[in-house]
């Protein structure tokens, strides 16, 4: 048991000592996604906006090595763009 929680530990320990390259990375696509499909909505246009500087300040975590919060928005950057793409798809839902 105490082994399961050391490699637990050391484990989430890890994940808040390098930046989030991967995260930042998806989220980048996401936008990219968005950002090319055809259609604009006030709504898709909203969330892009929010991709965008989730993406910014995600990167600004990064700078000053605050790695939970960079991957965190990141990952909302990503979620963002996602829903903004799905706006632009299908407008009307």
């Amino acid at each position: 048991m105490k082994r399961v929680l050391f490699v637990l530990i050391l484990t989430l320990s890890a994940c808040a000592t390098h930046p989030p390259a991967q995260e930042m990375s998806d989220a980048r696509s996401a936008i990219k996604t968005a950002q090319d499909l055809p259609g604009q909505t006030a709504r898709a246009d909203k969330y892009l906006q929010s991709a965008e500087q989730a993406l910014e300040d995600a990167a600004a975590a990064i700078r000053q090595e605050h790695y939970d919060r960079a991957r965190n928005k990141a990952l909302e950057a990503k979620r963002h763009a996602q829903e903004a793409a799905r706006l632009k798809q299908f407008p009307n839902k």
